[in-house]
């Protein structure tokens, strides 16, 4: 028997409530009994997520898989699908999915920050640049895209891009932990021993300020 809209509305939103509150397993109880009385390309989408929260993300792959064959145009599908295929390292597939989103959606930042960074695993880094850029136009006050360049930048040995990228991260997002840490290595590299120092114990200084964070761990290519 169909589900009623309102039933479904109501059930999404405990399982994401379920999901954010590190309470996957709930999540995917639910949606699995919901899915066995109507299978919905919304139900398993959000069956994906709660799989990808408890790391299984082969499980989560098939589940965005099923409900892109339900529903073909819909982008958040394909854009799930693609940050768990790259998880997994699999990167060309990761990339071809992020490049349907921006077909449906050409304005979408998201999916072209997940695609630099598949696009620089697989050693593509002036494509990778090339995709940030575009992204940064589309959302410029995103701090998580300069970081993500000058992750790339550094990684590739271009440490005076990487710190103005870092700077610029640091500007629109002061309490960026990984920032000051990777600007640190990358200052370290560039031989301003002084500098690096203060970054890395500000990075230090603002992780232990939320113990829920962690501390710094090197170079994180993770644009969100």
């Amino acid at each position: 028997m169909p589900l009623l809209a309102q039933d479904i509305e109501s059930a999404i939103s405990a399982g994401k409530q379920a999901i954010e509150s590190g309470k996957p397993d709930e999540a995917l109880d639910l949606f699995s009994r919901l899915i066995a009385s109507d299978p919905q390309a919304v139900l398993y989408y959000y069956r994906g997520l709660a799989y990808s929260a408890k790391n299984q993300e082969n499980l989560a792959v098939q589940d965005f898989t099923r409900a892109i064959s339900l529903q073909p145009l819909q982008a958040s599908y394909y854009l799930q699908r693609g940050v768990s295929l790259l998880t997994n390292g699999q990167y060309q597939l990761a990339i071809d999915d992020f490049s349907k989103v921006m077909e449906l959606e050409p304005e979408n930042p998201h999916a072209r920050g997940r695609r630099a960074r598949g696009l620089f695993y697989l050693g593509q880094t002036q494509n990778a640049v090339d995709d940030l850029l575009q992204a940064i136009r589309l959302n410029p006050n995103n701090a998580a895209l300069y970081r993500l360049r000058g992750n790339i930048y550094s990684a590739s040995g271009n440490y005076e891009n990487s710190v103005r990228d870092y700077n610029t991260a640091i500007q629109l997002k002061p309490d960026d932990s990984a920032a000051y840490n990777n600007r640190g290595v990358a200052l370290a590299n560039l031989g301003r021993i002084r500098e690096a120092v203060e970054d890395l114990n500000k990075a230090m200084e603002i992780a232990a300020s939320k113990p829920s964070s962690g501390p710094p761990a090197g170079v994180s290519t993770t644009p969100w």
